[in-house]
């Protein structure tokens, strides 16, 4: 619900900071937000309150040069809001955490019991010219694991299904979309069915097909990283391990969260 201040009714984070939602309040007005905003910024100042953040809802989107006329600076948007902060402490630097700046996304490297690799060449985007085989794969959605993204995206650009086995490895990498990092996990995933037949999505692939490990590798169209994730899965299992989630309970004790490590194949295919 929110604490009723003498100006707003606000939410009060762990970290001395108010949240001022639009949505919340009694009033709409450009006019009234400003006097309230003039009264209440040093008000809140003298009272230690440190970020000051405000969830500007898509209707209300005419307060926003309210917001920036008191000194606060965009931080993000989401379909339907624009939340905008404001440090209030003068005698020590912002620590405003930033938005989310990093990418997560997976690929499907996907092995049957000939040791063949499911491939797809790409009808849009820079790996559609030239043709090289690539790895179906892409963006985790929000609130979605590595696991179930790699077998998502398998499903969606092959028509096959597949299991989560673990992580060969992943790669980083600078500058990407807006400036971001992107974390791009390769994620080893067996087919459910050896019988499934290849179902490409006709809207983004050009050509799906299972292709022999080491003929992928020798491809002289396939990208260095590529090359470098194939190589990755023939030195795993010949090691014999593999990264892969277990669950442990977090600091409440009230959930499970995923942690990574590195297993023994032998060990995986035992359980399985």
């Amino acid at each position: 619900m929110g604490t009723q201040t003498e100006h707003f009714i606000v939410n009060k984070d762990l970290f001395s900071g108010y949240t001022i939602d639009t949505k919340k309040q009694s009033f709409t007005s450009a006019e009234e937000y400003d006097s309230h905003l003039e009264k209440a910024l040093p008000r809140w100042q003298a009272d230690g309150v440190r970020g000051l953040w405000a969830k500007i809802s898509l209707e209300h989107s005419h307060l926003t040069p309210v917001f920036a006329k008191h000194g606060l600076d965009f931080h993000h948007a989401q379909p339907g809001y624009v939340m905008m902060t404001k440090w209030l402490p003068t005698d020590e630097p912002n620590s405003i955490p930033e938005y989310a700046n990093q990418y997560l996304g997976c690929a499907g490297f996907t092995v049957n019991d000939k040791n063949q690799l499911l491939v797809i060449q790409e009808k849009r985007g820079p790996a559609a010219f030239g043709q090289h085989w690539k790895l179906p794969g892409g963006h985790a959605d929000k609130n979605e694991m590595l696991g179930e993204a790699a077998r998502r995206e398998v499903l969606e650009e092959t028509g096959i299904d597949t299991e989560f086995l673990g992580i060969i490895c992943f790669r980083h990498m600078l500058n990407y979309r807006y400036g971001c990092s992107d974390f791009y996990y390769i994620c080893l995933m067996r087919p459910v069915n050896a019988e499934q037949p290849i179902k490409k999505c006709e809207q983004e692939i050009a050509a799906c097909k299972w292709m022999d490990v080491d003929e992928f590798i020798r491809d002289p169209n396939t990208t260095s990283a590529n090359n470098f994730f194939a190589e990755c899965y023939k030195r795993a299992f010949k090691d014999g391990i593999l990264i892969t989630p277990s669950d442990v309970a977090s600091h409440d004790k009230k959930t499970n969260h995923s942690v990574y490590s590195v297993s023994s194949i032998e060990q995986l295919n035992k359980s399985m």
